[in-house]
């Protein structure tokens, strides 16, 4: 997956393009993904990923099939 990656507010806080956040979490929905293993692969922390799929289920993240929480 590409990622565009922008400089953040804080220095080493890299600000991700939406697109490449919905990749993940879209991925990361499917049966069987490893999350941990998704994020390794995609060169980003668990964490983070779990927090976006967070945001995705509380409606701050928006997938753009029509996939729901």
């Amino acid at each position: 997956m590409q990622k565009n990656v922008t400089p953040g507010r804080r220095k080493g806080c890299p600000n991700y393009p939406p697109e490449f956040k919905q990749q993940l979490v879209a991925a990361s929905c499917e049966p069987g993904i490893s999350i941990s293993k998704l994020a390794l692969e995609n060169g980003i922390n668990a964490n983070l990923l779990f927090k976006w799929r967070q945001q995705w289920r509380e409606g701050k993240l928006l997938l753009p099939s029509s996939e729901s929480p």
